[in-house]
């Protein structure tokens, strides 16, 4: 509550992300999914809009946001379509190819338990493909298997 009331009255945009990454953590070690659920948006949010010193900064924040958000999605009922939205989006997916390729197993899990999001699978599986040469692992290789080969 506190780090919320901080986040309002803070003018300093680096504090606020700040206090914008406590509320995250502090949701999830209460274990406030439903709260919690609604943090990675906003952080996402800032990190898009905001100027950083240099884009590796941006980055870093996407993937430490991705790394985050796996508490919360694997924990909430919601949680494994909103992963989907999330890890899915364009900026997100080219962060994940180009520095946290283990982040695809999550995602692929995702798609497996989630029969809404079939249609989104097709375009997953293009980047499995794309991936295959640099980046295996069971869950991987299970859907290659399977969509692919």
């Amino acid at each position: 509550d506190y780090l919320y009331q901080y986040r309002t009255l803070c003018s300093n945009s680096e504090r606020s992300l700040s206090a914008l990454w406590g509320k995250l953590a502090s949701e999830i070690l209460m274990q406030n999914w439903d709260i919690a659920l609604e943090e990675p948006n906003r952080l996402k949010e800032v990190i898009d809009s905001k100027n950083f010193a240099s884009p590796l900064n941006q980055v870093q924040s996407r993937i430490w946001l991705m790394h985050w958000g796996l508490y919360i999605f694997f924990n909430h009922d919601n949680g494994r379509t909103q992963i989907i939205d999330l890890f899915n989006q364009d900026k997100c997916l080219n962060v994940i190819q180009t520095s946290a390729p283990h982040l695809l197993r999550y995602l692929a899990t995702a798609f497996i338990v989630n029969k809404r999001r079939r249609p989104q699978l097709k375009e997953f599986i293009k980047v499995i493909q794309q991936e295959h040469y640099s980046y295996k692992d069971p869950i991987i290789e299970f859907l290659a298997c399977v969509f692919v080969n």
